[in-house]
């Protein structure tokens, strides 16, 4: 009985090693994910900072090139847009997105040469936006 007694606490011993090992194991790894976690979303959204501030960029060159050529001028402009854009705002000389990334709200501005007007829509993906040279602004329609 003393010799089966043992074997059964050296087996007991030995689990109870793999489970402080596992533990141990675990609780290192689990600050590793929550990193890991944090820095995703803090790089996902600094993605679509700069696409947006590249994409009101391009927007913001094509009314200036029509309004500059003058009407009857007219050019389109295909572009993707990212995720996270809630509103686009054409008033006067400012073209202003509306954006939410994981953390934070704020607007990204690009001032043009012309008064713009007319309308683009805030969904994700692909946009086909038309320019035209009016009289005194430029009219931007989304297709």
């Amino acid at each position: 009985m003393g010799k089966d007694s043992n074997k059964f606490k050296s087996k007991a011993q030995v689990s109870m090693e793999y489970l402080v090992i596992f533990a141990i194991a675990f609780a290192m790894t689990l600050p590793l994910i929550l990193i890991y976690v944090t820095q995703t979303g803090n790089i996902q959204a600094d993605v679509t900072q700069v696409q947006i501030y590249k994409t009101a960029s391009k927007i913001g060159d094509y009314a200036d090139q029509v309004y500059y050529m003058g009407e009857p001028s007219q050019r389109t402009l295909t572009i993707n847009f990212p995720d996270g854009i809630n509103a686009v705002t054409l008033s006067g000389n400012l073209i202003v997105f509306n954006v939410t990334t994981v953390d934070l709200t704020y607007e990204v501005v690009k001032e043009t040469a012309a008064n713009v007007t007319g309308e683009i829509k805030n969904f994700e993906g692909q946009h086909i936006i038309t320019f035209k040279a009016e009289s005194n602004h430029v009219n931007i329609t989304d297709n």
